[in-house]
């Protein structure tokens, strides 16, 4: 059996270096009282880093599951698991009120997912493509903001009809 390239043989328990996270947290555009809610704690470097006190997190491997939340919170955000991203963009939208912030492989947003996003108010605020070498594998990841506020220097083209 060939191993993968990577040192981790789990695509779930890749976890985000503190520095990056905390580069990607400044870029929601959360209000000093907003209420965060890390998904995925990992190491805690994104939870840790939330710039407020009201703050949650769910872990599977500590009992947490936030595939099962029923509660909302302002923002959303975490590195997700790189094989669940449907069920994550689905929970993430339900659970956000005024958005989420998703650190995941590029091609886990598809277009059908973005529109599906936009129909139920959530739009692409900001994009940042990511490189973690420490990570090594050589896919693209991507932290994508939505917002319920639609900003007009996006663009979404469709032609045709997509099943969403």
């Amino acid at each position: 059996m060939r191993k993968p390239k990577h040192e981790h043989s789990d695509r779930d328990r890749i976890f985000t270096p503190e520095h990056i996270a905390i580069r990607l947290i400044a870029k929601v555009p959360a209000l000093p009282n907003d209420s965060w809610c890390d998904p995925c704690f990992g190491t805690g470097v994104f939870f840790n880093n939330f710039p407020s006190q009201n703050k949650v997190f769910y872990e599977i491997d500590m009992g947490k599951d936030f595939l099962m939340c029923q509660e909302k919170y302002d923002w959303v955000v975490t590195n997700i698991p790189f094989s669940r991203p449907k069920e994550f963009i689905e929970k993430m939208s339900e659970c956000c009120i005024k958005g989420f912030g998703i650190l995941c492989l590029a091609n886990s947003m598809t277009a059908t997912r973005l529109i599906k996003l936009q129909s139920l108010g959530l739009f692409l605020n900001s994009q940042t493509v990511l490189y973690i070498g420490s990570w090594g594998f050589g896919y693209r990841t991507d932290f994508l903001v939505f917002t319920r506020t639609q900003i007009q220097q996006f663009e979404t083209i469709k032609d045709g009809a997509l099943d969403i």
